[in-house]
Formats: structure tokens, C-alpha cells, sequence
């Protein structure tokens, strides 16, 4: 698969991960946050919880690879860019942060697409002194 239409199907990932969880009763708050040490795929919020979401697509159907590829390093930068999203947004002071994955799964012999939430995927990693 080319490099365009990876990121395509990364794009439609996201976009079907999205769509999941409004169905599920949340309410997407940013897509694509962006910083110099990071980024983002989804933030959402439901509950006074704000969940930061990281949203891997594979054509590859391997349950174990795909969340294997947030790594240490993965999960560090992620926490590092949510503590700016924090620093910046001070009206989610209030809220419970949690760090989720979402896997979607294409299947391009039929056009569809299966998603897993894992819910509280991951803990913070903060940087050691």
C-alpha cells in the first residue's frame, strides 16, 4: 500500500472511530490535535471524562500488532501533548482524563470496517527526573 493511501485509510479510520463514538454517546471535542511534541487522533468527552484517543487503522487484522505500535514512546508523546491540550483548556480542569484505543479493522474485499475500543488502553507517562 502507497504512502497516499495510507493515509487515507488512517484518515477514514479516524473518521469511522469518530462516528463510533458519537454513536456511543460522546462528543468529539478535537480530531487531529497537533503540537510540537505531539499529536492527537481524537479528543472526546462524555461524563465530566475528557479522553484522549489513539485511533490505529490496519488492513492487517492483528489485534496484537496494532496495539503493540503504541509504544512507551507512542504513549509518552500522547501524554505529553495532552498535558498541553489540559494547559491550554482549563474549562476540562474539572474532568477525569483517561487515554484510549480505538483499533478499526478494513476489510477491502467488502468495503466494511470492525472497530475495538479499549477503553483506559493505557496510564500516562511522564518524563523521570
Amino acid at each position: 500500500m502507497d504512502k497516499i493511501k495510507s493515509q487515507e485509510l488512517a484518515s477514514t479510520g479516524e473518521s469511522v472511530a469518530a462516528s463510533f463514538l458519537v454513536s456511543a454517546g460522546y462528543k468529539v471535542v478535537y480530531r487531529n490535535y497537533r503540537q510540537p511534541c505531539g499529536e492527537i487522533d481524537l479528543i472526546v468527552e462524555k461524563n465530566q471524562r475528557l479522553i484522549f484517543v489513539e485511533v490505529k487503522t490496519r488492513t492487517y487484522h492483528s489485534i496484537t500488532s496494532a496495539l503493540a505500535s503504541v509504544s512507551y514512546y507512542k504513549r509518552k508523546r500522547i501524554t505529553r501533548t495532552a498535558q498541553v491540550y489540559i494547559n491550554q483548556n482549563p474549562v476540562y480542569a474539572n474532568h477525569i482524563f483517561r487515554f484510549d484505543v480505538i483499533v478499526v479493522f478494513y476489510f477491502p474485499a467488502t468495503d466494511t470496517y470492525s472497530i475495538k475500543h479499549y477503553e483506559d488502553a493505557f496510564y500516562p507517562v511522564f518524563d523521570e527526573y
